[in-house]
């Protein structure tokens, strides 16, 4: 009896060695069947892209729900099969500009229809029109003829007062007064300029001839006794006028010589000179007007002077 219970002590003892080493070597799983079988073990490449695919995930502020049924066994194909579900679900780029947070803490995506934003259209510059109409330099006082180069009637305006109305592509003469400011209007498009002042005109008198108490009438009325010079911005808007009596060329444009053409003879001289006292003096007048500008008027007066016939 002895020696029996001597053996099923050293057969216990074996059996109880051998579940220590499988427990230790396998889990606590004891059916002597491998725990995972080595053809469905998932590789460290597919676990490594799976925790790479979660980050990426987390990083966004979305928080997968993963529901996984613990009584089920799942092979390598089940999980390809879910990770592909995931994609699936996963938001396009333009809806994940849609997170809305909830909570300081917490994050989930409103899931809406992406609506595209709304192009406006491009508007297209009017060619007849120009966004601002280009007017001329002009000057109070003048008559100037000017083309209405657009589609649409360019109105001129005065100092609000209406001075043309120019068709398309057509020509006008506009005369402009004393307004200050022109305005050119096209349709809706404006250009507001400042007239320009008119220039008074200016009388030069050069004295070329014999003169004084020494020269003789004939000698003074025999050649030129002054050359008169005319000046100004708008030469053709001047009228000219002499008054006295003299004798007046044109030798260029507002450029005048003035003779002296008074007595004849020495008869009439000495009637003419009797009870007067030397030397003698005969006087004649230019007037220039501006026939566009009524306060435009200038008057200059010289003086031929000598002592004997």
């Amino acid at each position: 009896m002895r020696g029996t219970r001597d053996v099923k002590f050293v057969i216990y003892q074996v059996l109880y060695i051998f579940v220590v080493c499988v427990i230790a070597l396998k889990g606590a799983d004891i059916n002597l069947e491998e725990v995972i079988d080595v053809k469905k073990v998932v590789e460290r490449s597919y676990a490594d892209s799976l925790k790479r695919f979660i980050d990426s995930i987390l990083s966004l502020g979305l928080v997968p729900q993963i529901s996984i049924d613990t009584t089920k066994q799942f092979t390598l194909e089940d999980l390809q099969k879910a990770i592909a579900e995931v994609k699936k679900e996963m938001p396009s780029p333009e809806e994940r500009k849609m997170l809305v947070a909830l909570q300081p803490d917490e994050m989930v995506v409103k899931k809406s229809e992406y609506v595209p934003p709304k192009v406006e259209p491009e508007l297209k510059e009017s060619k007849d029109i120009q966004a601002k109409v280009q007017g001329v330099q002009l000057t109070q006082y003048t008559v100037n003829k000017i083309t209405n180069p657009y589609n649409g009637t360019l109105e001129i305006l005065g100092d609000g007062k209406l001075l043309a109305s120019i068709p398309p592509k057509q020509s006008a003469t506009v005369k402009i007064g004393g307004e200050s400011k022109l305005t050119f209007k096209v349709g809706d498009a404006i250009d507001v300029v400042s007239t320009k002042e008119n220039q008074l005109p200016q009388i030069t008198l050069q004295k070329v001839g014999p003169s004084g108490e020494d020269a003789s009438l004939r000698s003074v009325q025999g050649s030129v006794g002054y050359r008169v010079i005319i000046t100004d911005d708008f030469p053709s808007n001047l009228e000219v006028s002499f008054s006295g009596p003299v004798i007046t060329k044109q030798v260029d444009k507002n450029v005048f010589d003035v003779t002296l053409n008074f007595l004849q003879s020495e008869t009439a001289f000495d009637a003419w000179s009797k009870n007067k006292s030397a030397p003698y003096k005969v006087t004649f007048s230019v007037t220039v007007k501006d026939k566009y500008a009524p306060n435009h008027t200038t008057t200059r007066s010289g003086t031929f002077t000598f002592g004997k016939w």
